[in-house]
């Protein structure tokens, strides 16, 4: 038993043990740019062939994907990208990923009424969660923050998800992201930020993203109708 324990932490870590292959791992978690070979072997100060044998590594233990981009005529360069999500690690294996999207799956087939219901568990869970008396989106979004999410708010009210917690299952499953759109409705609720969430759907490769929009605002453009 120890043995087979030692062989997969042996094979999970492997990318990790030589310090130039972890150099150049470390330099695409830095800024999540794709690159070619020569990038790499420029960027690490090692030969060519000593990048690409370190990429082909990274790419078969799952921290990189390949691609194609074209380059000389007949001959597309190879580039090298981050998985669009984590490398999980854990002994013995745990796939809460599995769950979550069969679950997923079986809520969507209900139709409105299990969207709802979905949407309607993302906002308990972020009342649950919530810091009361936030006076902004960056405040009352800190609980996820600490829970290890990424947001980047841009204009228009979009919020973009730069590390979503849900990126894995809401990719193969898009109701999930009804889930995060009512968590975020719920981070909401006790604060004096007046917003309800549309969700815009999955964008590559890290997360979604969603729209604020001020109820407060609509209110009184009713009223102003009326």
């Amino acid at each position: 038993m120890l043995r087979g324990m030692a062989g997969d932490m042996e094979r999970a870590l492997g990318a990790l043990r030589d310090f130039t292959r972890r150099d150049i791992l470390l330099r695409f978690y830095a800024d999540r740019k794709p690159r070619s070979v020569e990038d790499v072997a420029r960027e690490s100060g090692v030969h060519r062939s000593v990048a690409f044998e370190h990429l082909e590594r990274l790419v078969a233990l799952g921290y990189l994907e390949v691609a194609h981009r074209r380059g000389l005529p007949g001959k597309p360069a190879k580039i090298y990208k981050l998985t669009g999500g984590p490398v999980q690690i854990s002994h013995p294996m745990r796939r809460y990923d599995i769950v979550a999207e069969s679950l997923a799956r079986a809520f969507d087939q209900l139709g409105e009424v299990g969207s709802h219901a979905v949407r309607r568990a993302g906002r308990n869970f972020g009342e649950a969660i919530a810091a009361p008396g936030a006076k902004s989106a960056t405040t009352a979004l800190e609980p996820m923050l600490e829970m290890g999410a990424e947001y980047e708010m841009q204009h228009g009210g979009i919020v973009q998800c730069t590390n979503c917690l849900f990126a894995e299952v809401c990719r193969r499953a898009p109701v999930i992201c009804r889930f995060h759109a009512g968590l975020i409705e719920g981070l909401f609720l006790h604060t004096e930020v007046n917003i309800s969430v549309k969700a815009l759907g999955f964008r590559d490769p890290y997360g979604c993203a969603y729209m604020l929009q001020d109820n407060a605002l609509d209110e009184d453009l009713e009223a102003q109708a009326q």
